[in-house]
């Protein structure tokens, strides 16, 4: 049976914010990875997105999740020399998809409550606005070049993560991204507090769709 999940991601906007101290990463960090870093610095990723048509590999075309929304916060990282995603929190308003990746991923997924507007996102959680923006497309997309911090920051090819002491990672594949600038307004980046995070960085960054597939779990 074949394992992983086919999906489209839609109106990702993403916002890039050095890290201070990156080694109190270190107990997120899975077995046999490093962390990644841009012209000698470390960043974290906060990723606003709507998930849509998500399907099981095994299942054809029914579609599992209709749509939902999520907020991420990453850092990046490399295993055997490739570049990939270690997820700090995911926030979903889907109480079935949050069950179903702790259960069977072990990622670090929350429920929270989204308000969707064009050009704007705010996420609750616990009641509390954790993020608020509002953002304008400054520039038609296109593919960037290899030595850019906007292709090192989204070209990644997996996830990783570490759970009950195991480490396990998990392949992404998709067209290149194709990616617009963007200009935000932030009003609340709360859901950052807990991380000791310096300046942002000056490319933010929006993706209106891509096709997105993921393979089967293998530890590492």
């Amino acid at each position: 049976m074949e394992k992983g999940w086919k999906q489209t991601w839609k109106n990702l906007l993403f916002q890039h914010f050095e890290i201070e101290d990156i080694t109190m990463l270190e107990k997120y960090l899975p077995k046999n990875c490093t962390f990644d870093s841009f012209e000698g610095k470390y960043y974290l990723g906060l990723v606003s997105m709507h998930m849509t048509n998500v399907k099981h590999k095994a299942t054809g075309n029914i579609t599992w999740f209709k749509h939902y929304n999520e907020l991420n916060v990453r850092t990046y990282i490399l295993h055997d020399n490739r570049p990939g995603v270690l997820f700090l929190s995911l926030d979903v308003d889907s109480l079935i998809s949050i069950f179903g990746a702790r259960v069977f991923y072990g990622l670090p997924y929350r429920v929270s409550k989204y308000e969707n507007k064009p050009n704007d996102v705010t996420s609750y959680r616990n009641g509390e606005i954790q993020f608020q923006t509002h953002y304008k497309i400054t520039s038609a997309s296109k593919v960037y070049d290899k030595d850019t911090f906007a292709f090192w920051a989204t070209q990644r090819y997996f996830f990783a993560n570490k759970y009950l002491g195991v480490s396990f990672k998990g392949e992404i594949s998709h067209e290149p991204w194709e990616l617009c600038t963007a200009s935000v307004e932030n009003a609340n980046l709360s859901v950052l507090d807990i991380y000791q995070v310096k300046t942002q960085h000056p490319d933010i960054l929006f993706c209106k769709h891509i096709d997105v597939q993921t393979n089967k779990l293998i530890r590492i």
